[in-house]
């Protein structure tokens, strides 16, 4: 099967100033093949028609079950997915610029714009480059910096991310998973880009270690000016570091609001169930959790009407039969849902 690309026609009115990234019914289907021939069975729908936008100096905390489709996402509006391995559908665009429509040379220029910091801090570094080396590259690749000024741009990228002292000639086993993770955020920093896409940057890391790492986020987007998409299955933490949080299940996105809004008043049964399992740490303090039966659904073969309806407690038999739109809930225009049954 080979891959379909996103629309080519190129826009030429740029977006307005308040939008930096403009998501639009993106969608990520990738093929099941069987058989001696590997001939195409079917195919896993990992993310479906989702729509967002990211506002300059906004995070955008993108959260849901491990398997919804929250990396897949990320990596389709980085371009990350590789040609002939998906079917893509839906329109990304950069400050105005179609990213599935840009030629080369247009691609090279906005990968300095949009970095991206990954969930595993082993395995996103190269073991046989330093960390000079490796911070040092992309300046060397858009030619940002003489290869002579290189190290002491690198030393202060390191600076800006915690790092005191000659580390540039060390090498990533040498350090501790929170180092390691600050030095991908180096990494990412390096080309001194708009938007950060966070891919679960400290579900890998002790708890004490998280708090230092979203607190040197926040302390770099203050700094820099910096937009974030930051993708997480923890509730608690995105809730924390987010002005607004989108929900994904089974690759849709059913509610999004002001993070403050939906954590104090969300509209859909399943926010409601992910709100329900955070721990509380009132010890006296007696709450009934939500709890959700059955399993979730296969993306290869999801359920008709709404895809929560066989594990919701309010579902009736429209859903069933329907996708309810996200329409606005309650007195915030800003407050989507995707539910017939709350208002």
């Amino acid at each position: 099967m080979k891959s379909e690309t996103l629309p080519t026609q190129r826009l030429g009115k740029p977006l307005a100033d308040s939008v930096l990234l403009d998501v639009k019914n993106l969608s990520v289907a990738f093929p099941i093949r069987s058989g001696l021939l590997q001939s195409v069975s079917g195919r896993i729908q990992a993310v479906n028609n989702i729509s967002l936008a990211i506002k300059p100096r906004e995070t955008l905390g993108l959260v849901g079950e491990s398997g919804c489709g929250k990396t897949t996402a990320g990596r389709a509006i980085l371009r990350l997915i590789p040609k002939g391995t998906a079917v893509i559908s839906g329109q990304v665009r950069f400050e105005g610029t179609d990213i599935y429509a840009a030629r080369p040379a247009e691609l090279r220029a906005l990968r300095r714009h949009i970095q991206v910091i990954f969930q595993d801090p082993v395995g996103s570094l190269n073991p046989r480059m330093t960390v000079g080396a490796m911070i040092g590259e992309p300046l060397l690749v858009h030619r940002l910096a003489p290869k002579p000024e290189i190290p002491a741009r690198v030393q202060e990228i390191l600076q800006k991310v915690g790092f005191s002292g000659d580390v540039i000639n060390r090498y990533p086993h040498e350090f501790s998973g929170g180092q390691r993770q600050r030095i991908g955020i180096a990494r990412a920093l390096a080309l001194n880009p708009r938007l950060i896409v966070c891919d679960e940057p400290v579900s890998a890391l002790d708890v004490s270690i998280q708090a230092q790492v979203l607190n040197l986020l926040s302390d770099l987007q203050s700094e820099m000016g910096l937009s974030y998409l930051f993708i997480a299955h923890n509730l608690a933490v995105v809730e924390h570091f987010s002005d607004r949080i989108a929900v994904m299940y089974l690759g849709r996105i059913v509610e999004t609001a002001a993070a403050r809004t939906l954590t104090r008043s969300a509209k859909h049964p399943y926010t409601q169930a992910l709100l329900s399992a955070v721990p509380k740490p009132e010890v006296d303090r007696k709450e009934q959790r939500m709890v959700l039966q059955g399993e979730v659904p296969s993306p290869a073969n999801p359920p008709s009407g709404c895809p929560f309806h066989p594990r919701c407690p309010i579902a009736v038999e429209r859903c069933k039969r329907e996708m309810p739109p996200m329409e606005i809930k309650g007195d915030d225009p800003t407050h989507l849902a995707a539910c017939w049954e709350t208002r």
